[in-house]
């Protein structure tokens, strides 16, 4: 794997990560959107998987490109 391919997978593992925080803990949200309560720890989840499948795309994309 290249560099460009490592950083990809290292923002979109991150993206994930930060996606399942913000639709699981609602007092980590900008003030507006904290009156909401958590999501269900599926659809957390499934949010999570839904970015990492994304990533994952992404740097395969970009693998085949080169």
């Amino acid at each position: 794997m290249d560099a460009d391919q490592i950083l990809l997978a290292l923002i979109g593992t991150g993206a994930s990560f930060v996606t399942f925080c913000l639709m699981r803990f609602p007092q980590i949200r900008r003030p507006q959107f904290q009156q909401y309560g958590p999501f269900s720890l599926t659809a957390s989840v499934f949010g999570a998987l839904t970015i990492l499948l994304l990533s994952a795309l992404t740097v395969y994309a970009q693998a085949v490109w080169h």
